[in-house]
């Protein structure tokens, strides 16, 4: 069916990633106000699930982890990141 979602493994980041520039529209949206935009960036460490949804593969991070804050909107842990951005920068632990 669209729109369902299917996880297919869980993973760790090997690397830190830039998930957007500080000038971005996205960071703009990420901050909270009256406050500077976040760098955006998926800290080494971050664990979540690579899913697929829609007909594309996304990475969700775990939510209540150190470090998620610096990626994603104040009050809304739960995002889909776009799989090319974390590609060939994690390892598979489950």
């Amino acid at each position: 069916m669209i729109g369902t979602e299917k996880v297919l493994y869980n993973i760790e980041m090997l690397k830190d990633t830039q998930y957007y520039s500080e000038f971005t529209i996205l960071a703009m949206r990420n901050k909270a106000p009256l406050s500077r935009p976040k760098k955006g960036i998926i800290r080494k460490g971050i664990t979540g699930d690579v899913i697929k949804k829609w007909g594309r593969k996304y990475f969700s991070p775990d939510i209540n982890q150190t470090g998620i804050e610096d990626f994603t909107p104040p009050g809304q842990p739960y995002i889909l990141i776009p799989y090319k951005k974390v590609k060939n920068r994690y390892k598979v632990i489950g």
